[in-house]
């Protein structure tokens, strides 16, 4: 028999009657997410190594086991800026690079204590040509234990693939970085955090929109340094070894202050000692990321 409609007096009374608990408020801290403010029950996290990004990013840095997006207008010119702080910063663990546009420039890479030997590339003429295989490559990455994080470079790549890896990334707990071209902003994706990076007005920054995160619209871009501080004092070792040469030449420049620690010194030794492993190309290709070292080698 069917059960008897309430009447508008016993409604009210079971609303009065329901525990306090019920309330989104009595939940607990973080329980409940609000829209308005940044989520922070979101998980294990790695800081970013950009203390400006790190401040507006849920969790206090690049989310593990979550799918990262970044959107660039051309491949192979920020990711690396972006990224190298925090996977120089993690020393276990391979790294997989799926159809990158440029080999690495292995030099550039020892500056910022990333050893080149924990870089595993996938690319052939399969996956430059067929994306699925490109999905089907970073899926395997994703499900390998020794891995540590996979950066992926697909300019094509459908939704529903995007999700497959956003649901291989949360069930492996591993951290993946998709770079895609400028367009797909337009698109729907299932990344939990989407970022898109532009050149900024000098040649030492970079441009940073948040355009997807959990937590509140961010409308002010953010400007990162695109030299990290050790690259900085590299760079700057090796104007000052240049000015004094040309000093000795009998051409009179202004010496460069040294800068502060580390010594730049020991950093343009360890840099001019450093040694390329079997197997890897000693250059990086036009506009590779970390080429702006390679001056320092000279």
């Amino acid at each position: 028999m069917p059960s008897p409609a309430l009447s508008p007096a016993s409604s009210l009374a079971l609303a009065r009657a329901r525990p306090a608990s019920a309330a989104p408020e009595a939940l607990g801290g973080g329980a409940v997410w609000r829209a308005d403010e940044l989520a922070r029950n979101v998980g294990a996290t790695r800081p970013t190594g950009h203390a400006a990004l790190d401040a507006v990013l849920p969790g206090g840095g690049w989310p593990v086991g979550a799918l990262v997006e970044v959107l660039q207008p051309q491949a192979g010119q920020g990711e690396w800026r972006l990224l190298l702080p925090a996977l120089g910063a993690s020393s276990a663990g391979a790294l997989v690079l799926v159809n990158p546009p440029h080999r690495p420039f292995v030099p550039g890479l020892a500056a910022q204590r990333l050893d080149a030997s924990r870089l595993l590339m996938l690319q052939g003429p399969t996956l430059a040509r067929d994306a699925a295989a490109r999905v089907w490559a970073c899926e395997q990455a994703l499900r390998c234990a020794g891995v540590s994080a996979v950066l992926a470079w697909l300019p094509q790549v459908r939704p529903e693939q995007l999700r497959r890896l956003q649901m291989a990334a949360q069930n492996f707990q591993q951290a993946l970085f998709v770079m895609r071209p400028l367009p797909a902003q337009q698109e729907a994706s299932p990344a939990v955090l989407r970022l898109l990076l532009e050149p900024g007005e000098g040649a030492d920054a970079l441009t940073v929109r948040l355009l997807k995160r959990r937590g509140p619209p961010l409308t002010t871009p953010l400007v990162l340094p695109a030299r990290p501080e050790r690259l900085q004092a590299l760079l700057a070792a090796s104007r000052q070894q240049s000015a004094r040469r040309r000093q000795g030449q009998g051409v009179a420049l202004p010496v460069v202050a040294p800068p502060a620690p580390p010594p730049a010194s020991a950093v343009l030794a360890a840099l001019v000692r450093t040694r390329v492993p079997a197997g890897a190309a000693p250059s990086g290709g036009p506009g590779a990321l970390d080429r702006l070292v390679a001056p320092a080698a000279r």
